[in-house]
């Protein structure tokens, strides 16, 4: 079943029961309410009966508006860019969203800096209000598993590209930001 919130929830004797030797027995381990066990993934079941995952509910983006945002989805709109590798979109307690697009192989001259706008506002043209990216940047693809930045799995490890790209995220968000390794800064409503 699909819980109010959209998480998936399941159940059976597939399932299992808890989880083994928990401290003191604490109820708050146990990922399971009414029986059914917490996915912590997020899903709907589609028309034709299949279960569709939409992300995981940790990964949910809470604006300081108080507006959940589903970065996967944003994220995989925006890597259909011809050129982009890699996206984050980031908006945790922030007024609005902004991301990092990662370019590999590719001369950023202005009027590539142009198009990648146009095309990020061409993919905010189909998202919500609180979900369309304000503001972005565009880096050369360093991402790797030896800097920290991915998983073994090749997933961004989020609070991690934070933390070492914190001074280009203020610079997004109109602080004083830092600008090595950008190669363009864009804008929605501009170009």
């Amino acid at each position: 079943r699909i819980a109010e919130d959209g998480e998936i929830c399941v159940r059976g004797p597939q399932v299992m029961a808890g989880y083994y030797e928990t401290e003191g027995g604490a109820e708050i381990n146990q990922p399971f309410r009414d029986g059914w066990l917490l996915t912590g993934d997020l899903g709907y079941l589609s028309p034709e009966g299949s279960l569709v995952i939409k992300g995981r509910k940790k990964e949910l983006i809470k604006t300081s508006y108080g507006k959940y945002v589903q970065p996967a989805k944003v994220e995989a709109r925006l890597r259909e860019i011809p050129g982009v590798t890699e996206a984050m979109l980031v908006g945790e307690q922030r007024p609005y969203c902004v991301a990092l697009l990662w370019v590999q192989g590719m001369a950023l001259d202005a009027d590539t800096g142009q198009r990648i706008d146009r095309l990020v506002g061409q993919v905010n043209h189909n998202l919500s209000h609180p979900e369309q990216v304000k503001r972005w940047a565009v880096l050369a693809n360093d991402l790797s598993i030896e800097a920290g930045d991915l998983t073994a799995n090749l997933k961004l490890k989020r609070q991690a590209i934070v933390r070492r790209l914190g001074g280009v995220l203020e610079g997004l968000y109109g602080g004083i930001g830092q600008t090595n390794g950008v190669l363009h800064v864009g804008q929605a409503g501009k170009g």
